[in-house]
This record gives structure tokens, sequence and C-alpha cells, in this order.
């Protein structure tokens, strides 16, 4: 792996800042893959990250959607998507996953591993991980 850029150990009471210092993280890259199991908090932490970029509409998990799409008040796009489901990379051409991408908007992507060899532009890696009552947040910029 890439040197880490960030590594922070908070409870879920404090994803405020923790949003904060990856929504700065971000002003170079436009994909966040975040890694973590059940219950780490990754949809948590995307509507925290969202709120940073102004989106005011409720965000909510994509797990049967896929991807969910927010606009902010000044007409810009986010992405958010949950990969929990898909078995192959193939079924995400058929929503237009790669488009998403390509797009330059800003895409959130709960449980990536299934597509990690298909990042092609700069992006972050997000590891959450439990730590008793806290989580352990990393950060690696791949590509």
């Amino acid at each position: 792996m890439p040197p880490l850029l960030y590594q922070r150990t908070a409870s879920l009471s404090d994803i405020a800042q923790t949003a904060d210092d990856i929504t700065l993280l971000l002003k170079d890259a436009h994909i966040l893959l975040m890694q973590g199991d059940l219950g780490t908090g990754k949809t948590t932490l995307s509507k925290e990250i969202l709120k940073r970029y102004g989106v005011t509409s409720a965000v909510t998990s994509p797990t049967f959607n896929l991807v969910n799409e927010y606009s902010n008040a000044s007409g810009q796009m986010f992405y958010h998507f949950d990969l929990y489901r898909i078995r192959h990379p193939e079924e995400l051409s058929e929503i237009g996953f790669f488009d998403y991408l390509d797009s330059g908007h800003l895409c959130l992507i709960e449980w990536p591993e299934i597509i990690e060899s298909y990042i092609q532009d700069k992006a972050l890696y997000l590891r959450i991980t439990h730590q008793d009552q806290n989580r352990l947040y990393e950060v690696w910029e791949i590509n």
C-alpha cells in the first residue's frame, strides 16, 4: 500500500471532525473507496462528508439502489454507491457505474473491493475498523 495520508481513532459521536479531515483530503481526488465491516459507519461518514459539500437532502444507504444521486444548491452532483451485493464487475456496466466514475463528480463507494483494480483516476482509499467503542480511520491515496 502507498504511504498513509491520514490516521485517526475516534468515536462515531466525533464523526464531524473525521468528515472535515477527509473532505480536506478529497480536494485532489473525486473518488473515495470506503472499506469496513457492517456497522463501522461508512454511510454515516458519507452523510457527514456530503454535508460539507452543501447537500441538504436526506442521505440514505444505497444498498438496494446501488447508487444514490445527490446535488447541492449549486447543482453540483454527488454519487454514493454500495457495492455489497455486486458479485461480478460486469453487473456495474448495467447501471453505468464507469460513466459515474468518469464524470469527475465526487463518488463515495462503499464495499469497493470488487472494483479496486478498475479505478484509473486518483482516488482515496479509506479503511474503517472497529476498536472497541471507537473506529480507526486510515486513508491512502491510490493511483
